[in-house]
């Protein structure tokens, strides 16, 4: 039972905006693996996108303090595009009556889009 209620959050969840969010993740993924300086910042960027496609069943824990310069770096340059996101993203999982279970799972996405370093996401 535990799996088919995880199977449809996760398909309810892929319905109303969590595919877009994984392929933004994806796409800084790859553009950052295309310079020697970003490497280590797009395995991150992929462990965030799979998150973003598959997030019932699975906790996060940030550690902000712990890469303090590269969150507030982030958070400068690109953190601020994810959350009008994030937003319209979330008022349309309260407009579709399924998807208001989902909304937890959207403030756990958007703390991880918000301050990806440091973040350790466990399954």
């Amino acid at each position: 039972m535990k799996y088919v209620v995880s199977f449809i959050g996760n398909f309810i969840w892929k319905l109303l905006g969590g595919v877009w969010l994984a392929g933004i993740w994806f796409m800084f993924g790859i553009i950052l693996t295309c310079t020697i300086v970003g490497y280590p910042l797009a395995v991150n960027c992929f462990r965030i996108g799979w998150l973003c496609f598959k997030p019932t069943n699975k906790r996060v824990g940030i550690y902000f303090e712990k890469n303090l310069p590269l969150n507030i770096i982030w958070i400068i340059l690109f953190g601020w595009l994810v959350i009008p996101y994030a937003i319209l993203s979330i008022t349309l999982h309260i407009v579709s009556i399924f998807g208001i279970p989902l909304i937890l799972q959207w403030l756990k996405v958007g703390k991880v889009c918000l301050f990806p370093f440091g973040a350790i996401i466990t399954y």
